[in-house]
């Protein structure tokens, strides 16, 4: 009898080891928690450590580069830079894995080229940006210049109130059935190439600023000095860490980040995209809303108008 006990003790135990044991097995990974890990590293990651990540076309040779050419094929053949690469983004990886030389990735306005070079960056392959995209190189690619303009110049919607302390939010809940960081990161930067840089006109957002959570990417003396969209919050460059302000983007809502030109909001972009968050890039950036107030980081209009 007392063989039987122990016999039935030592079962009770062993069921009970090994319930528990499934239960750990079982328990799933925090993906956000472990790209977020991942991509900041120890000094809070490529886009809070972007540097001089976009290039003059007057200040650099192109022969130093491997040119990423994004624009459409018909377009690339009637006018690129020479010895250019003419890709998708969706087949960009591939188009830069023979390349010898850091990549300039160009686009129309620059804002494209912002959003997939930082996907490439987060692969960890060296790219840069070429400011104001192709329509630096000539005029008959300039897409700027129609679409400077001082529309909420003293208009309602744009207001020089001070900012909102930023929001607390959840983070957005991974879910890409990855347990390796460089797996899930994969799978997140192609859903980003999926959904593509996602923009939006800068009235659109002045006149509906309830639909969105809105983000001013300036310092705080620019946002004090220039002013804002109404509702905007004051979010400063180099701080979306999740040790600072990453928190601050909505999980749940649609998130609108605008800068100058709309390379930087479109980089920024790209990121939260990656990490799992709905975000739209304002086209033009604040050259398309008070064009002649900007005194720098605006179109130099070289060819009039």
């Amino acid at each position: 009898m007392k063989t039987n006990k122990i016999l039935y003790f030592m079962l009770i135990v062993t069921l009970a080891f090994f319930m528990v044991g499934c239960d750990k097995a079982e328990d799933p990974i925090n993906e956000f928690n472990v790209l977020v890990e991942y991509l900041e590293g120890t000094d809070g990651g490529y886009i809070n450590n972007m540097g001089a990540w976009i290039k003059d076309l007057g200040a650099i040779n192109t022969n130093d580069y491997f040119v990423l050419d994004i624009r459409a094929t018909a377009d690339y053949n009637n006018e690129h830079i020479v010895g250019a690469v003419n890709s998708t983004m969706a087949g960009m990886f591939d188009a830069v894995a023979s390349a010898t030389k850091p990549v300039l990735v160009v686009c129309y306005s620059g804002q494209t080229a912002a959003y997939a070079h930082v996907l490439l960056n987060l692969k960890g392959i060296e790219a840069y940006t070429l400011k104001w995209g192709m329509s630096i190189f000539s005029q008959a690619h300039d897409k700027w210049t129609a679409n400077c303009s001082n529309v909420l110049a003293n208009d309602a919607n744009w207001t020089m109130d001070a900012s909102a302390t930023l929001p607390s939010y959840d983070y957005p809940e991974l879910n890409t059935g990855k347990d390796k960081d460089d797996d899930i990161l994969d799978a997140q930067i192609d859903a980003a190439i999926a959904k593509g840089l996602q923009l939006i006109a800068g009235t659109d957002v002045a006149s509906n600023t309830a639909a969105y959570e809105i983000f001013n990417y300036w310092a705080q003396a620019d946002y004090a000095h220039y002013g804002h969209i109404k509702d905007a919050y004051q979010l400063t460059p180099s701080t979306l860490k999740s040790s600072e302000n990453l928190g601050a983007i909505n999980s749940d809502e649609t998130n609108v980040i605008y800068c100058w030109t709309g390379q930087t909001s479109a980089a920024v972009s790209a990121y939260l995209t990656v990490l799992g968050y709905d975000v739209k890039s304002l086209k033009f950036g604040a050259n398309s809303m008070i064009y002649d107030e900007l005194t720098a980081s605006k179109w130099p209009k070289p060819y009039g108008g």
